[in-house]
């Protein structure tokens, strides 16, 4: 029998650290480790550039900064991000995430509340805001960033649409999608307007005639 083959049969535990010797591979379930642990570290990079973007500008996302605030070397910035257009798509779908979960966390019980917070908590969060105009003015300046952004931004109305069950191309979504962006950008200099967002937004989409997808669209 291949040594290998010996090792697993003394000890159960060996499969964890065990290679593919014909191969020279690591084994399946190391593998998943491997890919866990790089998981990880992405996420605390993004989370400390976030953390970061959000309170400081987009301005202070230097490797340096990124680095220190996630118990890094710069290295790791380099790998998982090798350009800085990397970093900033990766950090718009971090920051959709962690508004997602703040939303998630302010829900009420009503289903019929829960979809218009949802879509309100990506513009009522000023941090956030001032982060994605901190991206979009960057992206004005350096075309392969642009490139990207625009891409990303496109993303939304698809997401929106889907709620709605309607096409991402559709007039009302896009008329929607317009709407719900420049209440994100009057924020930012009227928050105070911040608790009647959800409710504008419900009343919008009834003007536009979306309603949800569950509704029997």
């Amino acid at each position: 029998m291949h040594a290998c083959g010996v090792a697993r049969r003394r000890m159960a535990d060996w499969r964890l650290f065990c290679y593919d010797c014909s191969r020279g591979k690591p084994s399946k379930t190391q593998g998943a480790l491997r890919l866990t642990a790089e998981s990880n570290v992405r996420r605390r990079i993004l989370d400390a550039a976030l953390d970061i973007a959000e309170t400081q500008g987009i301005a202070a996302l230097t490797q340096p900064k990124v680095a220190k605030a996630a118990g890094l070397r710069q290295s790791h910035l380099t790998y998982y991000f090798p350009r800085k257009a990397d970093l900033y798509v990766a950090l718009l779908d971090a920051s959709h995430e962690r508004a997602a979960k703040k939303a998630k966390g302010r829900q009420k019980s009503e289903a019929s509340g829960t979809l218009f917070e949802q879509l309100a908590a990506l513009v009522v969060d000023r941090r956030r805001m001032q982060f994605f105009v901190g991206v979009v003015l960057a992206a004005s300046e350096e075309p392969e960033l642009r490139a990207i952004v625009s891409a990303h931004l496109h993303a939304l109305p698809t997401r929106v649409a889907a709620l709605f069950g309607r096409s991402a191309d559709d007039a009302a979504v896009l008329a929607f999608v317009d709407q719900l962006r420049g209440m994100g950008f009057r924020l930012l200099l009227q928050p105070e307007g911040a608790a009647r967002v959800a409710n504008d937004l419900a009343a919008l989409a009834a003007d536009l005639g979306l309603r949800k997808a569950t509704d029997g669209r």
